[in-house]
Parts: structure tokens; C-alpha cells; sequence
């Protein structure tokens, strides 16, 4: 295989919702915040971990829409060779919310 023909591909992978907020970074543009503790100002180029809470970063999520922005994220997790993975936010903030409307309708003991 060609190294040139690779492009980025969305691929659906079935994750634990629980999993992926407690090792998950929320950014906008470079700087972001542990969806841990909420600690602001995190730079996902340097920071592998939050320095609050000492969570170690799997998963990235961005607001963006912007293809080109997206783009600039993937590349950068590339030429850095860091081993995040770029997740789509809307996706992960309906899977929460299914997940919080869930529990409002378990039974209590």
C-alpha cells in the first residue's frame, strides 16, 4: 500500500461512553479542557495528562465543523505522533445524554 493514498476516513466503533469521559479532552482550537475535572487551558499537542486530576488523555473532541480545521487537528496528532484519537463531539454529547435520561428511570432502592 501506497503511503501517499492514505486519507482520513470516519469510522463508527461502538465505545463506552463512562470510558471515554474520564480519558477524554474537550478543544477548541489548541487549547482545551480535561472532561474529567474541567481544568482549563490544556494544550493537546504537549499535555498527555491533566496536571489537576492526573488523568491520562485517550481521547480528543472537538466543537469544530470545519473540515479544514479538523484537518489541521488530524495532521497535527500526526506530524506530533501522538497516540489520541480524535472523536466526534455531537456524537459523544448524545450518547452522554441517552446515557443521563437512562439513569433518570432506574428505580431507587
Amino acid at each position: 500500500m501506497q503511503t501517499d493514498d492514505k486519507k482520513y476516513v470516519r469510522v463508527w466503533k461502538k465505545l463506552s461512553v463512562s470510558e471515554v469521559s474520564s480519558q477524554l479532552m474537550l478543544i477548541d482550537d489548541l487549547y482545551g479542557t480535561c472532561a474529567n475535572c474541567k481544568h482549563l487551558g490544556l494544550n493537546y499537542t504537549k499535555d498527555k495528562s491533566c496536571p489537576e486530576c492526573k488523568t491520562k488523555f485517550r481521547y480528543l473532541a472537538t466543537n469544530s465543523k470545519s473540515q479544514t480545521e479538523i484537518a489541521k487537528i488530524l495532521g497535527r496528532l500526526t506530524k506530533e505522533n501522538l497516540d489520541l484519537i480524535l472523536i466526534d463531539r455531537d456524537d459523544f454529547n448524545q450518547s452522554k445524554a441517552k446515557n443521563a435520561v437512562k439513569d433518570l428511570f432506574k428505580p431507587t432502592e
